[in-house]
């Protein structure tokens, strides 16, 4: 069974590692988990095995709107997929949000089955960014907003 709890410094090259291998050239580098984890340690989430091993992760950050949250990045390694857990990290993210928040805002690529996992949390399209990433890239961007 996987546990959800803020990241800790000694997680981050295993978030870097796991970045690298969902995401490969579209993955953020390896200090922007470092400034992460300094900049937004309370929406910095991982989940980690009995073993306390990797097994995802979710960071999201508050815009500059303080009624505005966007979540970054959100990654369940290959072999914890389809039980559940990036479904847990979202909701886990979305019952602890500042009081300020309003909506949360995240891109999603339209052929990727989270976009699915998201719109089932509430999340519905906003909008649609053509090469978002740069080419070939597009994206869906979803807001959930707070009942």
């Amino acid at each position: 069974m996987q546990s959800i709890r803020p990241v800790l410094k000694s997680d981050l090259f295993a978030v870097y590692q796991l970045e690298q291998a969902i995401f490969g050239e579209h993955s953020y580098p390896d200090f922007f988990f470092r400034q992460g984890f300094d900049c937004w340690p309370e929406q910095f989430l991982v989940a980690v095995d009995e073993d306390n091993l990797l097994q995802g992760y979710l960071l999201s950050a508050q815009s500059s709107d303080p009624t505005c949250m966007w979540i970054l990045s959100v990654a369940v390694s290959e072999d914890a997929r389809g039980k559940g857990l990036g479904k847990r990290l979202m909701q886990q993210c979305l019952a602890e949000l500042p009081v300020s928040v309003e909506r949360v805002c995240l891109t999603v690529d339209p052929s990727n089955p989270a976009h699915g996992l998201y719109q089932h949390l509430g999340f519905v399209d906003s909008a649609f960014e053509a090469d978002y990433f740069g080419a070939g890239a597009d994206r869906v961007v979803m807001t959930y907003r707070r009942p």
